[in-house]
């Protein structure tokens, strides 16, 4: 139950009972390792994502939305609290969690009157993070073990959207609802999908034996008698597919509860299908492949579908949110309210301003139709612990691209040798984005034996 504070507050902001409407319901949707380009509105097969895409036939489509980071836990973070990663702290390092000084969307929902809830379905986001602040339910529970991984828990989309739903059943209104689908991460094994098959004349890849993905078929997505890369893509692509028929039954079920919610449908990073020379793998650089993400959003009343082709950030979910909810933003925010989202909300995005991503050893910047990235500190070998970089982590040449305004287009191709103009604009901003320094990372004192003993099968060490 809602405390009494939290209901006046609530009703004092509604106009001390006068005639408005009432609080909209809010429905978060992230979703774990899923490219745009894969879903039908941003030029992937027409039968992917309908149910995604539709969020944004009665709402706006953003072109080209990028993560904070091409991994789950500092993205989500962003997505949670608008800050960069620099600024919340949150990695994904094993003892890493999110400090009590950093504010959060649920915190500030919760404050203002809303039931608040959580369901995940990636180990990296167990509570042990303390991404749950502000949620009265945060329901992690994984059931589902990983084929390869044995100790790597996970829940499918049935059941995440079955949880979800229970709870929206029953809890007041207005309530806010962040769902996190771990579909379609690796392995893809979709339920009901049978085995994996190498059509005729495919193009056959190594099974590696660690989980890069560099160079061939990482070892955690390796599928009994499959070893092309045709077989996986079209693997990735059945788990998108039985992934969106779960997020079609998880709307049609919470519209039909109340007032249908208003909505954010995202990702928090992409998965690579052979960019760089890596196969069905995510984390190991900011490119665009790794960092652009689906960004759609349905507003509680239907209106005329926009697209806005300007870029955007997951550091603009949480002020989004807070904005549609009619709560101030949280002080500090680095986010900003999506253009054409909510009521008052600027009808195009500005053009000017800087986006960031950053993971490991790279770094990138977008502002505009330019993007930069490049190595943190150029030419270094060692990482911030004295070790060697590895696979997951390479060199890349410092690189630009121009980023078409078409959304259904193909990723761009970089060039590493031209982009003089561009690298003399973007550099600064890169170089200022560096040089404000970071957040102390925030560590708990120790991590219980399973959760360790789980996030190294994921390569998450301490």
């Amino acid at each position: 139950m809602r405390r009494p504070a939290a209901c006046l507050a609530l009703w004092l902001a509604c106009g001390c009972g006068a005639a408005r409407k009432p609080a909209p319901n809010l429905l978060l949707i992230s979703v774990d390792t899923l490219r745009a380009d894969r879903l039908a509105c941003y030029g992937g097969p027409r039968d992917l994502g309908r149910a995604l895409c539709a969020l944004a036939d009665t709402g706006t489509r953003y072109t080209w939305a990028f993560s904070t980071a091409p991994a789950t836990a500092p993205s989500v973070a962003s997505l949670l609290t608008g800050l960069y990663p620099r600024s919340h702290g949150v990695s994904q390092h094993a003892r890493s969690v999110l400090a009590d000084r950093v504010p959060t969307l649920a915190a500030a929902l919760h404050e203002a009157g809303y039931a608040t809830a959580a369901f995940v379905s990636n180990p990296v986001l167990e509570r042990g993070k303390r991404l749950d602040r502000g949620f009265e339910v945060y329901d992690d529970e994984m059931p589902r073990r990983e084929r390869n991984r044995p100790g790597y828990r996970e829940r499918a989309a049935r059941e995440t959207t079955d949880a979800a739903l229970a709870w929206a059943r029953s809890a007041p209104e207005p309530r806010f609802l962040w769902v996190h689908y771990q579909d379609p991460h690796g392995p893809y094994e979709p339920p009901g999908a049978g085995p994996a098959r190498d059509p005729p004349g495919g193009h056959v890849l190594p099974l590696l034996d660690d989980d890069s993905g560099y160079g061939g078929i990482p070892a955690y997505q390796a599928l009994p008698g499959a070893r092309t890369r045709e077989a996986y893509a079209a693997r990735y692509d059945a788990e998108i597919r039985q992934l969106d028929r779960q997020i079609r039954r998880l709307v049609r079920g919470l519209d039909a509860l109340g007032r249908p919610p208003f909505a954010i449908a995202t990702a928090d990073h992409g998965e690579a299908l052979g960019e760089d020379g890596f196969f069905f793998a995510h984390g190991h650089s900011v490119g665009l492949d790794q960092i652009r993400v689906p960004l759609l959003v349905r507003p509680g009343e239907p209106r005329e579908a926009t697209t806005i082709g300007a870029p955007v950030s997951l550091v603009d979910v949480m002020p989004t949110l807070l904005a549609a909810a009619g709560v101030a933003p949280s002080d500090g925010a680095e986010g900003r309210v999506l253009p054409a989202s909510v009521a008052g909300a600027p009808e195009g995005a500005d053009a000017t301003r800087p986006l960031f991503a950053e993971h490991g050893r790279q770094v990138a910047v977008v502002r505009g139709d330019r993007y930069l990235a490049r190595d943190r500190d150029p030419g270094a070998t060692l990482g911030p612990d004295g070790r060697p970089w590895g696979k997951k982590s390479p060199a890349l040449p410092e690189r630009t691209a121009a980023l078409p305004a078409d959304p259904t287009a193909a990723l761009p191709t970089y060039s590493d040798a031209d982009g003089a103009a561009d690298r003399s604009a973007l550099e600064p901003l890169l170089d200022g984005f560096l040089g404000a320094g970071r957040a102390a990372a925030t560590y708990r004192p120790e991590v219980p034996a399973e959760t360790r003993a789980r996030l190294g099968a994921l390569g998450y060490a301490e």
